[in-house]
């Protein structure tokens, strides 16, 4: 969540070059507990020039859950942000000499130099599992970044489990707009591993973009990179689980067109039970499923499930009636119901499942 904080409110004004050149100027003129002047406070304003290009490459290490009730994903990733500050140029003493901080060395250069400041949109608490940051002779400037978080993200459930989910983790500069501050997705670096723990959601692609957002209420944007991981879902799972128990049911029901016509009684208490046994189904894995306005297959599979079962009863009345009345068609009325009633519900079953 962004929380707004003094520096943030003059950044959404407008304000973020003039505001950060004169802490810069302040905290090159501050002394520290010693008396001297604090090295590396130069470099708070961002490298010229405008706007800084930072590329930002992404890998999903693994997606360890999805939580369709509350819209949330774990995931594992890493993060790779490259820019060049001319400013932290230096003469290397070696062919390959490079600068390179681990872990708290790391974070304490950070504190020293200008970095994007970065942000993730839809998650609160990121763990940061490790880090690393390289500087080359020529200022250019390698950030890896260890993630472990969960996000939030809109599912698109209308065809669960039949669905195919994109999962889209949101990085934004918490001080910088897109006129001083652009991300720039790195086409070489972005993937995912192939051997993901969860199983319900198999990983098919990752893709990178970068686009411009404007905070509600204010008139500034943001570069904003979006890493979006395309998941599909394992269906076999609610065959096995949720389909096969309520047609199974669907079927024992439809038992009653063998047996004697004028035995209203037993017809009806077969009808009952699989309502009821297609009610506590239902009920026990409904603790699984997500909580959403619209129908997904599975509730539209359970309402022509109760439907069915339902017009199997009432089909036991009308024969029933027409049995005591000695209508001639009676038998006939029970052969078609027979035929017609799996039927429909076959063709009901394949127009959700395919559509």
């Amino acid at each position: 969540m962004r929380t707004t904080t003094p520096l943030k409110f003059f950044t959404q004004r407008g304000a973020a070059p003039a505001i950060m050149l004169i802490l810069a100027i302040v905290a090159s003129l501050a002394p520290d507990a010693q008396g001297k002047l604090m090295p590396g406070s130069t470099f708070l304003t961002p490298p010229e020039p405008f706007p800084v290009q930072v590329k930002t490459g992404f890998h999903l290490l693994d997606l360890t859950f999805v939580n369709e009730r509350n819209e949330t994903f774990s995931a594992d990733i890493y993060l790779d942000f490259t820019w060049r500050d001319p400013r932290l140029a230096f003469a290397p003493r070696g062919k390959n000499d490079k600068k390179f901080y681990t872990e708290k060395a790391a974070e304490d250069k950070l504190s020293e130099i200008w970095w994007p400041d970065i942000e993730f949109v839809n998650t609160s608490q990121p763990q940061i599992t490790n880090r690393s940051l390289e500087i080359d002779p020529d200022g250019t400037v390698s950030y890896l970044l260890g993630v472990s978080a969960q996000f939030r993200s809109n599912l698109n459930l209308r065809r669960f489990p039949f669905d195919m989910q994109n999962l889209e983790i949101k990085i934004q500069s918490f001080l910088w707009q897109n006129n001083m501050l652009r991300f720039v997705p790195d086409k070489n670096k972005h993937g995912f591993s192939t051997e993901d723990t969860f199983d319900d959601l198999k990983v098919k692609g990752v893709a990178t973009l970068e686009h411009l957002v404007q905070l509600r209420d204010f008139a500034e944007n943001y570069s904003e990179f979006v890493a979006s991981i395309t998941a599909q879902r394992n269906w076999m799972f609610y065959i096995w689980r949720v389909f096969f128990p309520a047609v199974l049911i669907m079927a024992i029901s439809c038992t009653v067109y063998f047996m004697e016509i004028d035995d209203l009684y037993s017809r009806v208490n077969i009808g009952l039970t699989c309502l009821l046994a297609c009610i506590a189904t239902q009920f026990a894995i409904s603790f699984n499923l997500p909580r959403i306005s619209y129908l997904t297959p599975i509730d539209k599979l359970y309402m022509i499930t109760y439907g069915c079962i339902a017009l199997g009863a009432g089909v036991s009345t009308i024969e029933v009636y027409l049995h005591n009345r000695n209508h001639p068609h009676t038998k006939k009325c029970n052969r078609f119901a027979c035929w017609f009633v799996p039927l429909l519900y076959v063709m009901l079953l394949a127009t959700i499942v395919l559509l």
